[in-house]
């Protein structure tokens, strides 16, 4: 593929992976242990470039790709399965990538995709660290939560079909606790992946997992400082189902966004087998 040129930067390349009945848009950039990262919803692999420089300014490879129904990858088959199928895929670009033992990073809801692969696919990687999941699945009630949090998204695209755009304002207004306007600068690029977020990120939330399927694992929970209800309650359970503490550092949730030195730390240090990078368990 042509390498493309954004103002002055040059953007590395991308590739088609077939996988899984559909093909993943995916980057690899830098040398080293290989570092599969997982996007968020309303992300892509474009959003997490300067995370996967930071990776590999530390001397790994950093790999990141378009989940399925996101970006340049495939829609087939899509969406219905959940953090299941993005495990799958997972697990399919690790094989097909002939990648040995890698790290997954899963930031967010990436987080819980992360998590998939560890329960399900344990073979394919060496360790998960998953920062701040929404794992809506794992918390009592999660389901009808994540049910009352969705009515009126679904009333917005019943009365104005398939304005997914105003439908991920809406969205955003009631996670964030403030307005979003749907031409709010803050939010540009996440306006380009809007569908995937809104038709995607329910049924990968509600995932659910169970102490046999994680303990034993090598995973880490990293947690900010100031996490959203669920993501607090999500990670108070994994911590028990995992029998590890999470890491708690001072960062926001889109910290891999603003200041990806923050993560890569967590990733240096679990390779080390220091348990506590920058912050406390």
């Amino acid at each position: 593929m042509t390498t493309q040129i954004t103002g002055q930067r040059i953007a590395p390349p991308r590739h088609l992976v077939e996988v899984n009945g559909t093909t993943l848009a995916v980057t690899r950039i830098g040398s080293g242990h290989s570092v599969l990262v997982i996007h968020g919803g309303g992300e892509d692999a474009a959003m997490l470039m300067p995370q996967a420089e930071a990776l590999a300014s530390a001397g790994l490879e950093a790999i990141v790709y378009d989940r399925r129904g996101t970006g340049a990858s495939g829609r087939e088959d899509w969406p219905g399965g959940g953090a299941g199928q993005h495990a799958a895929d997972a697990a399919a670009l690790i094989g097909a990538l002939r990648l040995d033992r890698v790290t997954v990073l899963g930031v967010s809801s990436g987080g819980v995709i992360a998590l998939a692969v560890a329960a399900g696919h344990p073979g394919c990687l060496a360790r998960a660290i998953v920062w701040e999941p929404p794992a809506a699945g794992v918390i009592p009630g999660g389901a009808e939560l994540t049910a009352q949090l969705m009515a009126p998204i679904d009333a917005h695209l019943a009365a104005h079909p398939g304005d997914f755009v105003g439908a991920q304002a809406l969205l955003l207004e009631l996670v964030l606790g403030f307005p979003v306007s749907v031409d709010d600068p803050a939010f540009e690029a996440a306006r380009a992946n809007a569908e995937p977020m809104i038709r995607d990120e329910p049924a990968i939330t509600l995932a659910a997992f169970t102490a046999e399927q994680l303990g034993g694992r090598e995973i880490t929970l990293a947690v900010g400082s100031s996490p959203n209800e669920v993501v607090a309650g999500a990670v108070a359970v994994l911590a028990e189902l995992t029998g590890r503490p999470p890491v708690q550092v001072a960062a926001d949730h889109e910290v891999y966004l603003s200041d990806p030195s923050v993560l890569t730390a967590i990733v240096l240090a679990s390779q080390s087998g220091v348990d506590e990078p920058g912050g406390n368990t």
